[in-house]
């Protein structure tokens, strides 16, 4: 009986590493640049001198602010940006940063809307292929369903690659120990 759950784990094991190397090959790679995504990142514009309002009540509206920040990245990157496609309020340090497509975050001042930093990260094309968002973003889905399931399949597959190696390795070891005594 113990024998063949042994025999059984090494199947499954072989199986599941087989089939799912690729992956794990670049997850791999990706999880160890990601350690050092900040290779990845150019900082276009910094203004050091701003010291930013935190108070939300002395700031300006949303959609200034946005306006604001698509015309100083259009003038920065050469690009034409129309949108926003996230924001991220930060108050405790009176910004707001607007993140676009190709990578590009522009933070700026909420109160003056002045430019603080326009940023262009290269690590969330890395941060996309690592846990399979790049997927969706092909296929423009916006449910980001593919990446659910790729990252349920490569968990659950390191699951069981992670109990059954360490059967592999604890009851040879066990048998062993009941063979001399």
């Amino acid at each position: 009986m113990e024998k063949s759950l042994l025999v059984n784990s090494r199947l499954l094991h072989k199986k599941i590493a087989s089939v799912l190397f690729i992956f794990f090959f670049f997850i791999s790679i990706t999880g160890a640049l990601l350690g050092w995504k900040s290779l990845f990142t150019e900082t276009i514009f910094e203004n050091k001198q701003i010291k930013a309002e935190t108070s939300m009540k002395k700031w300006m509206s949303l959609d200034s602010l946005e306006s604001i920040a698509i015309i100083a990245l259009n003038e920065k990157t050469n690009n034409k940006f129309d949108h926003a496609k996230n924001i991220q309020i930060k108050p405790s340090k009176g910004s707001i940063s607007f993140s676009f497509k190709k990578n590009y975050t522009i933070q700026i001042d909420g109160a003056t809307g002045e430019t603080i930093r326009i940023e262009h990260k290269n690590a969330e094309f890395i941060q996309d292929l690592h846990d399979g968002a790049l997927i969706d973003e092909l296929f423009d889905s916006k449910m980001g369903l593919s990446k659910k399931i790729y990252t349920t399949i490569m968990g659950l597959a390191l699951l069981i690659l992670t109990l059954s190696g360490f059967w592999m390795w604890f009851k040879p070891k066990q048998i062993k120990q009941s063979k001399k005594q």
